[in-house]
This record gives C-alpha cells, structure tokens and sequence, in this order.
C-alpha cells in the first residue's frame, strides 16, 4: 500500500479523504505542517501568531517523509502547502511540481510576467505599483483598475479601483499582514534570485464577463483539464455566491479555455500536481482573460465532480502524487448538475447560535447527498 503525507489538510480534506484513500488503497498521513500559523494570521493578527520558519519547516517535513518511506507528498491548499510540497517532491526524487513553477503561480506579478510570454492574449495588462508611483502614471494603464496583493490572501485587500484617489486610499489600507508574507518571501530568497518580494501591489486592467473555474492537472508533462465550472458573485461584488458544475458557458468558449490552460501550464514547466485557473469571458468582445493560476485544487469541487461524473478530485491529488495513471472520467456521476453555494452575510453580526448536529442532520434527511460546512 502507497502511503501519502498530506500537508496543512482542511477541514474538508479531513472529511473526505480516508475514506476515498481506504477506497484506492492508500495509506494516508496527515500533517498540519504550519498547525494552522497563517489562518491565525488572518483572523487574529500577527501578534498572537508570532514568528514561523517555513524554510526550516520544509527541511525538517522533507527529513520525516523519507524516514516514513513515503510514495507521494501533496497538498489542497497553494501556500503554504504546495510550495512546501513541491521542495519537498523534488528534493526527494517524488511526482510532484516544479519548485519555481509554484512559486511564480503564488507571486502575482511573477506569474503575470510569464503568463505574458506563453498566453499574451489572455493576460490582462498590468503593472507594480512601487513606492513614489503616481498612480495616474502606471504604465498607461487607464481607471478602472483592479487592485491586489503580489501574495494574495484569501482574496483580501483585493479592490475595483476607479480613480487616482481611490488607488490613494486603498494602499494606504491594501498590506497583507506583514507576518503572513515573511516566509514567503523567506522561501524566496532561499530559492529564487527574484527582486520583486512579494510584499507589494500590482494594478491590473479589469477583465470583464462571466467568470469560471478551470480544474486540471499535469502528469508527465501533459496537461489535462477536468472540468470547468461557472463562479457565480453576488450582484455588484467580487464575492462569490455559488460555484456550479459544469459550465454553461458556450462550448467554443470552453474550448478556447481549455486551450490556453494547456499552453500555460506545459509552458510553465508545472510538473506532476493539480491546478486551478480562474478566467472571464466577455461575450461583447469575444476575449478570455486569466484572473489567477493557482497551484492547487480547490477544495470545494471534490465533491461537485464526483455527483456528476463519478469521480472525485481528491481521488485525481493522490493519483498524481503517487504517479499512477488518472483513472477519472466524464458523465458517470448521478447528477447532471452540482453546486457549492456560499451563505454570506456582508455586515458585521453577533453569533448568537450555529446550527448543530441535529440541524444538519434535518437537512441531510431531506437532501442525503447534501455537504454542509458550518464557517460561523
């Protein structure tokens, strides 16, 4: 039996995993790796989170894979968990991505640079915005504008930006948490001769449309998208509501998709792992353009694929991990259709009460297929 190390593992990896790694004989392991350091960055601030040594990290979780004999080392979240994976898969011999393929996907003007080169009329135009800048003079680029962190976090500090003193105020209020961006940078430096850290803002030309989600993976240097799938948003936001597979976007403009996600991500040199690209389609121009590439799968689509075809995702991360030829296919699931629906509220509140096991059991009575996963 294969066995698996699985780095920062959700909630949702929890869930599902061991039973789908029993299912393909599997032996899996977790490890929390960063013990959940960056989500505590985020939600209580760098001083309760104090300091974290991604570098040394990876040296000690690449020492204890080779002493358990591990086949494969993966992970469904981009960062931490894929750049460690993707040190940790090269420096052992293992499937896994390219080192440098991973980290160009995580710094965003790095990524726009080689996106640039390999799919020029997917790429949005885009500059960095440098201390002094005149945010009237970035680079031709004319208002409205899409502002956003080199390392993005969790889309935070992401803005629609429509004139110069709006550009003004929102940098003055756009860092990431420096504590959350030091061992990236940390890991850039050790192995990149990078100038750009990944500290900074880029603005982008708005891409307009529908937006979707393009799932896939490349194994022995051939990509291969799964699916794609329509990220739908609450009118007026950039906050998704719903996520729903598959598209229903136009069959030549899902083939175009695909194509430019092919030539990126074989061009890129990416490597043996799972991938996700976010693009829009402006029916009124005809144009694709790449919101993002990410390294990583997302964690909510597992379940979407396997009601429609038959075959989870998380099946497709351990296959590719452990190099063995990807068994999934098209059509075999029970529903012609899937979705993840996301119940935000745009105010702050006071929680008084979350559902509880009872409540959730009520609703899987009635929709047995159903997943819920309580965020509050």
């Amino acid at each position: 039996m294969d066995k698996l190390l699985l780095l920062a593992p959700t909630a949702r990896e929890r869930r599902d995993l061991p039973t789908l790694a029993a299912a393909a004989g599997v032996e899996l392991l977790f490890d929390p790796f960063d013990g959940d350091y960056f989500d505590r960055v985020i939600q209580e601030g760098a001083a309760k989170a104090g300091a974290f040594d991604l570098v040394g990290r990876i040296e000690e979780t690449a020492a204890r894979a080779r002493a358990l004999g591990v086949g494969g080392v993966t992970s469904a979240v981009g960062y931490p968990g894929m750049s460690a994976t993707a040190l940790i898969t090269h420096r052992l011999g293992l499937p896994g991505p390219d080192p440098r393929a991973v980290l160009t996907c995580e710094h965003k003007y790095y990524s726009r640079e080689v996106q640039a080169r390999l799919v020029p009329e997917a790429t949005p135009r885009y500059a960095l915005v440098r201390d002094g800048d005149c945010p009237s003079e970035l680079h031709g680029l004319a208002f409205p504008l899409f502002l956003k962190p080199v390392k993005s976090c969790m889309s935070m500090h992401a803005y629609q930006v429509d004139d110069s003193e709006a550009l003004r105020t929102r940098l003055c209020d756009a860092a990431v948490p420096h504590a959350f961006v030091a061992p990236f940078n940390a890991l850039l430096r050790a192995h990149t001769d990078w100038a750009v850290d990944a500290g900074g803002m880029i603005v982008e030309e708005l891409l307009r449309g529908p937006q979707v989600s393009l799932e896939g993976f490349v194994q022995g240097g051939r990509a291969r998208v799964l699916g794609i799938l329509d990220a739908v948003m609450f009118p007026g936001t950039h906050s998704f509501q719903r996520f729903v597979y598959p598209s229903s976007l136009p069959p030549h403009v899902q083939a175009v998709m695909r194509d430019v996600a092919v030539r990126m991500m074989e061009g890129l040199g990416y490597g043996d792992a799972l991938f996700n690209i976010e693009m829009r389609w402006d029916p009124d121009t005809g144009r694709i353009g790449i919101v993002e590439i990410n390294p990583k799968i997302a964690s909510q689509f597992p379940d979407l694929f396997e009601k429609v075809d038959g075959c989870s995702t998380y099946t497709t991360l351990m296959e590719v991990a452990l190099g063995r030829p990807v068994g999934f296919r098209h059509g075999a699931g029970r529903w012609k259709l899937a979705a993840s629906c996301v119940l935000r509220v745009f105010e702050d509140h006071r929680v008084h009460r979350v559902p509880g096991p009872a409540d959730v059991a009520k609703v899987l009575a009635r929709f047995p297929d159903a997943r819920v996963q309580i965020i509050a």
